[in-house]
């Protein structure tokens, strides 16, 4: 209730600061006080069909677009080329992670590198930095290798039974992708075994990482409030409003949260030296913010790529034919061969592009800084806003990586006009031109600050980049060489959960009509003839 007054009289001494930028119409601030999950456009950002709404953003008003949150406050929402590179690379030190993800992120994490800042953030990075350099890289590629092979094992004796059983092989492809790239960080980076892979249950640590994300997006307004009661009184007294809160979701983040910390509790940082290493709650942060992360993007994209790759067959085939071409009588590609198949290059590529598993983060301004953008989509700035201190931006990721004026007039080839955004809109799939990335051309010369491959996805990511694309590439040649994958027919929704995920609308079979969604990517996986 204070934090509410806080924001109350923030707003009342405001003075409006970008009068001048375009943006979609705020929520009543006075007629939502009781309804805060709606306050200005925060009902339409964080909304589990509010893809659409973002794209719409940048589509509608450009790269520098007013929005607003709690009782009218002005944010921005940015996917220009020119601001960008002044908020990821020259004046980075002006923007950083809003108090709120730091804070949420502490509670639920513990102190992980997505809860902590300066020095401390820096010496947990270094720490962290060796796991993903190349030669280490090519050290666990055989490990890569064992995890993808008894993937494909299992997927082939579950494809079969699903066969025998029903009559079709159809299989939930997210589930299997959310379960291999969990071990796959667990046996490569912590030497430690979360899911051996040899039952068609997974275990409950798999499962509380595929509910957190779309939990805490369920709760992101709420979680506006985390600088406030992370200052609440000691830690125990906070745990125990935790556990009193009478919601469900909160709840569920509780136990998530619980799992998390107990399965984290693994291996310690012998090799620091003295003064450089972590506490054991900064260790506990550090490996569930390893697992996690890298677990759930993956598993993200790699669901994209397959479902994808089943609605497009002769993508599928191009892609399979070039695997199969390459390893030959080989059963495994060392480290350099796979990473040089370009065709499968080109395919994660241009789904990371379009699909990107995180498809915008927000910054909060420490100083205030003079944005540059473009109102005419050209190669110089014509504009500017200065930023105050305080101010919560959206970086556009997802649209930033769609700009026509970056990459063309195919840059957009995926979407279909339907509804612009709403509770049911979505966007229909499509692969988009993966022969964009089989040459050097670029159609502008207009670039964003790209750690990889003039894209976003990758935002302040350079070295997991590289773990994430090599796992990748592993885990779809194996399966590509034995399986074909078709799609189901059925409608497959992406929902905005912070990370990305898919469902499943159906029509319901009650006598109210209707539909109904459930969690999961169901696709026909077939073995191939060898």
């Amino acid at each position: 209730m204070y934090y509410l007054i806080f924001l109350f009289f923030k707003w009342l001494y405001m003075s409006p600061r970008f009068q001048h930028l375009p943006g979609p119409a705020s929520k009543s601030w006075f007629k939502e006080f009781a309804k805060p999950m709606f306050a200005g456009n925060l009902g339409q950002l964080f909304n589990a069909k509010g893809l659409p709404f973002h794209q719409f953003l940048v589509d509608s008003f450009g790269g520098m677009v007013k929005v607003y949150g709690f009782f009218g406050e002005e944010q921005l929402y940015i996917s220009d080329p020119h601001a960008l590179q002044s908020i990821i690379l020259k004046d980075q030190d002006a923007f950083e992670e809003t108090a709120v993800f730091i804070e949420s992120n502490r509670i639920i994490f513990g102190p992980g590198l997505v809860s902590t800042t300066g020095s401390v953030h820096k010496k947990q990075r270094k720490i962290v930095a060796p796991v993903f350099t190349v030669p280490q890289l090519k050290r666990v590629t055989p490990i890569m290798y064992d995890i993808a092979e008894k993937l494909a094992d299992v997927v082939a004796r579950e494809s079969n039974a699903s066969l025998a059983a029903t009559g079709n092989s159809i299989l939930d492809m997210s589930e299997w992708m959310s379960r291999v790239a969990l071990e796959t960080i667990g046996r490569t980076v912590l030497g430690y075994s979360f899911d051996p892979l040899d039952s068609p249950h997974n275990n409950p640590y798999t499962s509380a990482i595929k509910e957190l994300i779309p939990t805490l997006f369920s709760l992101s307004v709420l979680r506006q409030f985390a600088p406030f009661l992370s200052r609440l009184g000691p830690s125990w007294f906070r745990r125990k409003l935790v556990e009193l809160a009478p919601n469900r979701a909160i709840q569920k983040v509780k136990d998530i949260s619980d799992i998390m910390d107990r399965t984290a509790r693994i291996r310690a940082n012998g090799k620091a030296a003295e003064g450089e290493k972590l506490s054991e709650s900064e260790l506990t942060g550090q490996m569930t913010v390893l697992i996690f992360g890298a677990q759930d993007t993956t598993s993200s994209a790699l669901s994209r790529i397959l479902h994808l790759l089943g609605t497009s067959p002769e993508i599928q085939e191009k892609t399979r034919d070039e695997v199969i071409a390459a390893f030959g009588d080989d059963d495994r590609l060392e480290y350099e061969a796979i990473s040089e198949l370009r065709w499968l290059d080109a395919v994660i590529k241009e789904t990371l592009r379009l699909y990107p598993p995180v498809p915008f983060v927000r910054r909060t301004s420490v100083k205030e800084t003079t944005l540059p953008y473009s109102t005419t989509n050209s190669e110089v700035a014509d504009a500017s806003v200065t930023v105050p201190v305080g101010t919560t931006l959206f970086v556009g990721i997802a649209g930033a990586n769609r700009l026509e004026s970056v990459w063309g007039s195919d840059a957009k080839v995926m979407l279909k006009s339907e509804k612009i955004w709403g509770s049911t809109a979505h966007e229909v799939q499509r692969f988009g031109k993966p022969e964009r990335w089989l040459s050097n051309e670029n159609p502008s010369s207009i670039r964003l600050p790209s750690i990889y491959s003039g894209m976003l996805s990758f935002l302040g990511g350079g070295r997991s980049c590289m773990f994430a694309l090599i796992e990748m590439k592993i885990i779809l040649a194996t399966l590509l060489r034995r399986f074909k994958f078709s799609s189901t027919n059925e409608e497959v929704v992406w929902n905005l959960s912070q990370i990305i995920s898919p469902s499943v609308r159906r029509p319901s079979e009650t006598p109210e009509g209707g539909f109904i969604e459930e969690k999961g990517l169901p696709l026909v996986v077939e073995l191939i003839a060898e």
